[in-house]
């Protein structure tokens, strides 16, 4: 069955590993799952038995896992009612993660993918633990993720396409997403504008987006990463012409 998939690539994982002791890069990857309940959460908690205040992710239907720098999202079926959870989730997961913690690129689309887990402690204290995960619709969401040149996300035709069979697409994703020319690498370049997720609600006057574009930048070079180098300067400064766009009076 096809199904609506979410895939996010950390971005500076491998130098955010190498350039940190592990106690440092144990407390950043549990930010990193932090985020990923609050998104599934869509921002609700409760108190756990322990007196802590966590994510309440009871009442979520969205499939989520995390695999060294790649987070997916996912729904259980192809309905309407599962997309409208998951654009809520997905988009939340979106901008916190550019603004505040660890910016990823990303696309959403709509195809087949299926997972078989599998979790076995023997007797030795050995485990068996197999998460496959297999359709086009992986493949799919890691190509399109893959051949964007920014950290952002952007929704895939396939998804737009199946949007139009139950609803107005312009005017439900308005909350969501917004049309934008994509930077992507050579050779994959698309010609027309897509709809990709917002990471601000509404305007940011002068000073906001001075503080919001220090916050990217501040993210990109957080955990000890070199931004000096051109490749992750230009997907910083493709991240802020796509802030520009929030600004007032553009």
């Amino acid at each position: 069955m096809k199904k609506f998939i979410a895939y996010f690539d950390l971005l500076g994982y491998k130098q955010f590993i190498t350039n940190n002791d592990h106690n440092e890069v144990r407390r950043r990857i549990m930010h990193i799952m932090r985020d990923m309940e609050t998104a599934l959460s869509e921002g609700n908690f409760r108190e756990s038995i322990h007196g802590h205040v966590v994510a309440d992710m009871s009442n979520s239907k969205i499939n989520c896992i995390n695999i060294s720098d790649t987070i997916l999202f996912w729904t259980n079926d192809d309905s309407f009612e599962s997309f409208q959870e998951f654009i809520r989730v997905v988009y939340r997961y979106n901008w916190n993660g550019i603004l505040f913690n660890f910016a990823a690129r990303g696309s959403l689309v709509f195809d087949e993918i299926e997972v078989i887990a599998h979790r076995l402690v023997n007797q030795g204290g050995g485990t068996y633990n197999v998460n496959p995960m297999f359709g086009k619709g992986l493949v799919n969401a890691h190509l399109k993720a893959e051949s964007q040149n920014w950290a952002g996300c952007v929704i895939d035709k396939s998804v737009i396409e199946e949007l139009q069979k139950h609803t107005d697409v312009e005017h439900f994703l308005k909350p969501y997403a917004i049309r934008y020319q994509v930077p992507y690498k050579k050779g994959f370049e698309v010609s027309e504008q897509e709809f990709v997720l917002k990471i601000i609600e509404g305007n940011l006057n002068s000073t906001a987006y001075t503080n919001t574009k220090r916050n990217i930048e501040d993210n990109f070079a957080s955990d000890n990463k070199d931004i000096s180098n051109i490749r992750v300067q230009e997907l910083l400064a493709n991240t802020i012409k796509f802030l520009d766009v929030f600004k007032e009076g553009v």
